[in-house]
């Protein structure tokens, strides 16, 4: 029935608690491959900062829905589908960043960095999900596929009212927001990824837990919120598993009989 399955990232496979993925969701997902599904990742981050928890040393991917469905590779790295941010509203983020002493990072396909040098702002954006804080480089202009805003609640209006036209708007965990092209969320990714391999919505599966979960829990032909979910996620997902440190991807393959 379902052919293909997409995993979120932080806090689905990745335990901030133990700092490393299951055991148990490694071993289920080699036997769902083995099973003959394709394994997909569906995450807000991009994949360097993906691969910087490791996952990708113990779980072998065939496809990469990153940042947040506006860049989709293959497990070669060709390009599948891209969007990048708006530049003429990149430059508004920037200018708001800078009038109210604020700081962000720049996301290309292949490195991440500071407009600033980091501040105690990053590290509350950063630090809960173990990203590393970047260096600082100078924006070439070049295609940027999301930016990490870094900056209170209060100030949020200042940007959407700037941008809103252009770009979206998710919360980064506790602090800050994923700013990225307006209409694309994981769920517009995985359907440019499942045209593109000719499966059907009926046919797909994905596991989430956080904000930039909803639109893919809601998409796909079968959506679990993991136990520690948000409870949007729990309202929006067909099925509910356990939590991610106890056993909750591997116990979800297992109800549905993929493994």
């Amino acid at each position: 029935m379902y052919r293909i399955i997409f995993f979120d990232v932080d806090s689905t496979l990745y335990s901030h608690k133990t700092k490393s993925v299951p055991k148990s969701a490694i071993e289920a997902i080699e036997k769902a491959r083995k099973n003959g599904y394709k394994i997909a990742l569906a995450t807000g981050r991009s994949k360097e900062l993906t691969a910087q928890l490791g996952i990708f040393d113990v779980i072998h991917f065939d496809y990469f829905v990153t940042i947040n469905g506006t860049l989709i590779l293959d497990d070669k790295d060709n390009i599948l589908y891209h969007k990048p941010c708006d530049k003429e509203s990149i430059q508004k983020v920037i200018n708001i960043v800078n009038e109210n002493n604020l700081n962000m990072v720049f996301i290309n396909q292949n490195t991440y960095y500071l407009l600033k040098p980091e501040d105690h702002r990053c590290h509350l954006g950063y630090d809960p999900l173990h990203i590393v804080i970047p260096k600082v480089i100078p924006y070439q202009n070049e295609d940027i596929y999301q930016l990490n805003l870094f900056c209170e609640d209060e100030y949020f209006p200042l940007f959407y009212n700037a941008t809103k036209d252009k770009l979206s708007y998710s919360r980064l965990d506790d602090y800050g927001y994923d700013v990225y092209s307006i209409g694309e969320t994981k769920a517009t990714g995985i359907k440019h990824l499942i045209d593109i391999l000719n499966i059907q919505q009926k046919e797909t599966m994905a596991i989430g837990d956080g904000h930039n979960d909803e639109e893919m829990i809601r998409f796909v032909g079968m959506g679990i919120a993991m136990g520690n979910a948000i409870p949007k996620i729990k309202k929006a997902a067909k099925y509910i598993t356990d939590d991610i440190d106890n056993d909750g991807v591997a116990k979800a393959l297992k109800h549905f009989n993929i493994i």
